[in-house]
């Protein structure tokens, strides 16, 4: 079998876990990308496509004349997912964009042999273009096509009804996307174990606290304001992880004794990549799983805390090494059993069988 992954940038390292997994199980696989990382992930086929919102221009022409991710996290209204229906300049942008991308995408599709694969993978719910000329013509071929949506690219921009009339199976990481629409299927971000060295909690001294502030919605403020604070009465010092590749977020990460990952639910609810990989190196991770959550996730290895308690729940941390000791084992142990990349794939795989993909 023959699996297509596109997206439009490598954000977490997944896109590389499941290329190898495809392959080890015997499988070919290639994943093609708009523009390289931000955060140095590899590539596999990149376009480096113009005018993609990894330019600094334009990211500053979406927030003058279309909504910004960050400036609008969550369109969701009454519980209902968003539509991408933008108005009529934003629609025109893109149709410019997409034909003065169109030739070197087609080039590659016709280099790489892109419509001879079996099955589809569309990162964010999206093709090279806002039409889905390419996914649609791979669907014409009576092929599978799937979208993986990582929760602001939904929340905030929506259905991108080119590519939703056509797809076959959703999938995402958000619990509060698969809760708001049950065409969509929960998958269990995937971690390579073998990246992540286990580590048994012996707390440094100072005690450093990680906390990764990609996202403005995180709580970040709460977070550094806390660990000012605790620092007049224990000895804690904070690992702030920003705007750094990922090669050195993991290194800082791995000098942690405790990880706050997320205090707000602004943009998505319970945790990230960031907290699975501080538990997968024996790190005890703080974060907030909201009440309509807990249920669907069943026990779990977190620390509870909001913006309002993180202090108190830093300082509990501080003062109970035993309790921290247990977390740092039983983290590493359901990361194992919930995000490892044989657990998720062996999912995706099960759906493959069921629209009788697999050959």
């Amino acid at each position: 079998m023959k699996i297509l992954y596109v997206a439009p940038e490598h954000v977490s390292g997944t896109l590389t876990l499941f290329k190898q997994e495809h392959e080890r199980r015997g499988d070919v696989c290639r994943f093609v990308t708009f523009w390289h990382s931000r955060w140095d992930f590899p590539d596999d086929i990149c376009l480096n496509l113009r005018g993609m919102p990894n330019r600094s221009w334009v990211r500053a022409i979406r927030r003058s004349v279309a909504h910004d991710p960050y400036n609008t996290p969550s369109r969701i209204v009454a519980g209902k997912l968003p539509v991408w229906n933008p108005n009529p300049l934003v629609r025109a942008m893109f149709s410019l964009r997409d034909e003065y991308n169109w030739r070197k995408i087609r080039i590659a599709i016709k280099q790489h042999d892109l419509l001879h694969y079996d099955v589809l993978h569309l990162d964010g719910g999206a093709d090279f273009t806002r039409d889905a000329r390419f996914a649609r013509a791979f669907k014409k071929k009576n092929k599978g096509v799937v979208a993986y949506f990582h929760g602001s690219d939904l929340r905030s921009r929506g259905y991108i009804p080119a590519v939703d009339d056509i797809t076959d199976i959703r999938f995402t990481p958000e619990w509060d996307l698969a809760v708001l629409d049950d065409r969509i299927q929960y998958s269990y971000l995937p971690v390579d174990l073998s990246k992540f060295e286990y580590r048994p909690y012996a707390p440094s001294k100072p005690i450093r606290v990680g906390h990764a502030a990609r996202n403005p919605l995180k709580g970040t403020a709460a977070a550094v304001s806390a660990i000012r604070e605790l620092s007049k009465s224990h000895a804690v010092e904070l690992v702030l992880i920003k705007d750094m590749s990922y090669t050195d977020a993991r290194a800082a990460k791995r000098t942690c004794d405790v990880f706050v990952d997320q205090l707000t639910n602004h943009g998505g609810w319970g945790y990230g990549m960031s907290g699975v990989e501080a538990l997968a190196m024996g790190i005890p991770v703080i974060t907030n799983i909201p009440e309509p959550m807990r249920p669907l996730i069943g026990e779990h290895p977190f620390i509870q805390a909001d913006e309002a308690s993180i202090a108190e729940v830093l300082r509990q941390c501080m003062d109970e090494p035993s309790r921290m000791s247990l977390l740092s084992e039983q983290g590493r142990d359901w990361v194992m059993r919930r995000h490892s990349i044989t657990s998720v794939a062996d999912q995706l795989y099960d759906h493959y069988r069921k629209f009788g993909w697999t050959k």
